[in-house]
């Protein structure tokens, strides 16, 4: 009798074990793909399994477990690389609060990133903030509000929800949080990029009331934060936050005609559903990732010349010609914060020739690939391109009378090259760059267009230019 009731402790034991082991499995799991998908650069997907695997410490009651601050730090790097410091903080001061010693893996670590770690650790070691962390008292019924009693922000924080019915949103902020110029709920249906933000009404002296949509409210979860703000871009206060946003796990369907009255996604008119407020047009906020580079740069460059220029006078002696201006306008492609694809003009424009029967403009056009060095897309990048056109530089002649002493070089059509780079961002979507390319001419023909003699050689071009993100 003492060997079965022996038995059934250890398995009763041995039960909990695993009940308790299952989620942190099931979360390593996620973090595990996560990190996959970024390898790939699908860093959507990778953001997708790692709030997938916060939903699960959430459910599970993880909140300060070593395993969901990994989560945390995870998804901050996910966010880095796509040029969302905010929340890649956010999400850095989440996963310290849990574990303070955690540190990027190496495989990971750009100086950028580990700087804006080490800032998320000073701030959490030393306290305050503006965004509320800790469980705040529930928020009271509508008839039995006292605001004199009220700090900071309250809100009951919602787990679970129906899907295709609006959710009721109610939020009380105190007077000490200051006068509020809106209050609003944002809201990020899976799947989605950004959280789009719906205004939340005021009924008497601290309380809000609106809805996150019908529309919204779909797939297996909903992230979401409500915020006050006073005179400033931040929130004054807030429940949640774009890094750390509160996570409602969708389960069933609502029922019938619990549609939404008024739906920031889809449009529509009437007071806020189900939770007796007004819901503003919806605003997507967030900071987004670049698509599209548009870039002009410009300066000057210099080549090897051999073989005969184009007024027909042999290059004797090889030497270096130079073109003294040299332009780029360039469109491309951001496959990722570091991998950009693109198309490039190359305009060189050689002056100084003396002799007669030379071109005044070299035009060319390269396919490019730039890759950078950081996650982050800024700082060291190296290129490839390839393309075709005429390189022309001026050169001195041997041996020749005065006034007819400069003559010009043209080289190509086929160009092959590479270069390294440099990137800045300035403000917003804005970056200065450097580029030092080199450029390979082949004479796969003898002459084109205006050019009556084409020559093997290469170009060397240094420059200087803007470029812009959208």
């Amino acid at each position: 009798m003492r060997g079965c009731s022996l038995i059934a402790v250890i398995a009763i034991l041995f039960g909990f074990g695993i009940a308790d082991a299952s989620p942190k499995t099931d979360m390593d799991k996620k973090i595990k793909e996560a990190m996959e998908n970024y390898d790939l650069m699908d860093y959507d997907a990778a953001r997708k399994s790692l709030n997938q695997a916060l939903a699960i410490a959430k459910k599970a009651k993880l909140d300060k477990d070593p395993v969901t601050a990994k989560a945390h730090l995870s998804l901050g790097i996910v966010q880095f690389v796509n040029q969302d410091t905010d929340g890649a903080k956010l999400s850095f001061l989440s996963a310290v609060q849990i574990d303070p010693k955690i540190q990027i893996d190496a495989a990971y670590k750009s100086k950028e990133m580990s700087a804006l770690l080490e800032q998320a650790r000073k701030e959490a070691s030393g306290g305050g903030g503006s965004t509320v962390t800790e469980p705040e008292p529930a928020v009271p019924a509508a008839n039995s509000v006292d605001c004199s009693t009220v700090q900071g922000m309250q809100h009951t924080i919602i787990d679970t929800a129906k899907a295709g019915a609006p959710l009721p949103i109610e939020a009380l902020v105190g007077a000490d949080v200051g006068a509020t110029t809106k209050v609003v709920v944002l809201f990020r249906p899976e799947g989605a990029t950004d959280f789009t933000e719906a205004k939340l009404k005021k009924e008497g002296d601290c309380k809000y009331t609106g809805a996150i949509p019908a529309s919204a409210m779909k797939g297996s979860l909903v992230h979401y934060y409500v915020a006050a703000y006073t005179d400033g871009p931040k929130p004054a206060a807030s429940k949640g936050s774009s890094g750390s946003p509160n996570i409602i796990e969708i389960s069933g369907v609502a029922a019938a005609g619990s549609g939404d009255n008024e739906d920031p996604i889809k449009g529509g008119g009437g007071g806020g559903g189900g939770g007796g407020g007004s819901v503003s047009s919806g605003v997507t906020v967030g900071p987004k990732r670049a698509h599209v580079l548009i870039a002009v740069a410009g300066g000057a460059g210099s080549g090897y010349v051999a073989g005969e220029t184009e007024g027909m006078n042999t290059v004797k002696n090889c030497c270096f010609g130079n073109v003294i201006g040299v332009v780029y306008p360039e469109l491309g492609y951001f496959v990722s914060p570091r991998l950009t694809i693109g198309a490039a003009a190359r305009i060189g424009i050689p002056i100084g020739a003396n002799v007669e029967g030379h071109a005044t403009a070299a035009p060319a056009g390269v396919a490019r690939v730039r890759y950078a060095l950081s996650p982050s897309g800024e700082g060291v990048r190296v290129m490839g391109q390839v393309g075709a056109g005429i390189l022309r530089n001026t050169i001195k002649l041997d041996n020749s009378q005065p006034g007819m002493d400069t003559d010009i070089v043209a080289q190509g059509p086929l160009l092959v090259g590479g270069g390294v780079g440099f990137t800045r961002k300035l403000s917003g979507s804005i970056s200065v760059m450097a580029d030092l390319s080199a450029i390979g001419a082949i004479a796969v023909v003898k002459s084109m267009g205006a050019a009556p003699v084409l020559n093997n050689g290469f170009g060397i071009d240094l420059n200087l230019g803007i470029q812009f993100g959208l």
